[in-house]
């Protein structure tokens, strides 16, 4: 199969290029829904999901997926994603590679977010990413999941 923008060769089971990033499936497919624009934290009413439960706290927001409106603390120095089921947080979908991302807490009390080699990438804000220093509000895909990070400083 080849890329549909590039043209590189890819993968039969490949949802995005691993050199351009280009989705390459339809785009009214439900792997691709658009995810609304989050808003800041001192615009997300009071007891919705889709901001930070606990000022503070680093944490990810998944939106979309199974787990949609779930939240998950990075607590850790490195919190690993993927579709291993050993991994603190599990992503279980076939467009997840086994050890997906590293998110990594900084001395400084930034956290950055790493690809591991992905087959399909790791995106932040809709371009795809090595590695990235993460800031409130950003949308994080993995896979078919999105999900929005929220820093411990917001």
């Amino acid at each position: 199969m080849n890329c549909r923008r590039c043209g590189e060769i890819l993968n039969a089971n490949a949802n995005f290029c691993w050199s351009c990033g280009a989705p390459q499936h339809e785009t009214t497919s439900e792997a691709t829904i658009a995810m609304p624009v989050v808003s800041t934290l001192n615009e997300v009413a009071p007891g919705t999901d889709k901001g930070p439960r606990v000022r503070g706290v680093d944490e990810l927001v998944i939106v979309t997926g199974p787990q949609s409106v779930e939240h998950f603390a990075l607590d850790q120095v490195e919190t690993i994603v993927g579709r291993d089921e050993h991994l603190p947080l599990v992503l279980d979908d076939v467009s997840v590679s086994r050890r997906h991302a590293v998110f990594t807490k900084t001395a400084s009390g930034r956290v950055t977010l790493r690809d591991l080699n992905s087959l399909n990438g790791t995106y932040v804000n809709g371009a795809r990413v090595d590695e990235v220093v993460l800031h409130s509000a950003d949308e994080v895909q993995v896979g078919k999941y999105k999900m929005v990070f929220w820093g411990a400083n917001s």
